[in-house]
């Protein structure tokens, strides 16, 4: 019997060993001769990246021309976010014409926002799908957020303070309920009316209460106030009077 190895036996360790010096071959030509120097990496990396133009300019190169947002963002609780954080980075901005604004503030707000147990406690967070209302569509964020100050938005002029004629006549204002902390993410702490959102510190607690049992019947629809509305029982709504009424009148410009 013959101790000759098999010619294909022969021919396939030839091609498997022809595979492997090609590919010594093309590891040692394409490896960069810098990788591995200092550890699984390519060193020559970070000196070519530190001499590169930065990208993220910080919110100082935004504050020369958008001076109003930095008044109301320098005082929020999103003052040690970088402006490029929410609104992306673009060296040639504002040269190119690009507006930076994000459009899809649901996704963009709940890489920070959305409720996970791992997110610190003091962290505000919420349940997608269940804010504002459980089982309502959930609007944009910033239809009810300012983004540049949340939670402690600027109204566009001042409350009025108990000193105020207004505030006096009204008498010494009563303690809020714990539902006018929701009211007071679009109308202000003290019912002052934050942007377009109306004023409801001096209203009467008749017409407060009409205007929420429209709401509530669906004879007047609004995303945000027709779903609010319905989730209020009776009693809350005369609580919520009497508190707004108390506040007093805004006080003439």
């Amino acid at each position: 019997m013959s101790n000759k190895v098999p010619k294909h036996i022969v021919n396939l360790l030839l091609l498997l060993g022809s595979f492997l010096l090609l590919g010594l071959a093309a590891k040692s030509y394409l490896t960069d001769p810098s990788f591995y120097r200092f550890g699984h990496y390519r060193s020559d990396a970070v000196p070519e990246l530190a001499a590169g133009t930065p990208l993220f300019r910080g919110a100082g190169q935004c504050q020369v021309c958008h001076t109003n947002r930095k008044a109301d963002w320098s005082v929020g609780a999103h003052r040690t976010v970088q402006c490029e954080v929410c609104h992306g980075a673009d060296r040639e901005h504002p040269g190119d014409g690009k507006k930076l604004t994000p459009a899809e503030t649901i996704r963009l707000c709940t890489n920070c926002h959305e409720a996970m147990p791992a997110r610190p406690a003091g962290q505000p967070q919420i349940v997608v799908g269940q804010h504002p209302f459980p089982g309502e569509e959930t609007p944009q964020c910033h239809t009810c957020h300012d983004p540049h100050s949340p939670g402690g938005m600027q109204p566009e002029t001042a409350a009025p303070s108990p000193q105020t004629p207004a505030a006096a006549t009204a008498g010494t204002p009563i303690s809020p309920p714990a539902i006018a902390s929701t009211c007071a993410a679009c109308h202000g702490p003290l019912g002052e009316g934050v942007k377009k959102n109306p004023v409801l510190a001096g209203l009467k607690s008749a017409v407060f209460i009409e205007r929420m049992n429209l709401y509530k019947s669906g004879a007047r629809e609004d995303k945000i106030m027709a779903p609010f509305a319905r989730s209020l029982s009776h009693e809350d709504l005369v609580e919520l009077a009497r508190y707004y009424e108390s506040l007093g009148a805004k006080s003439p410009e």
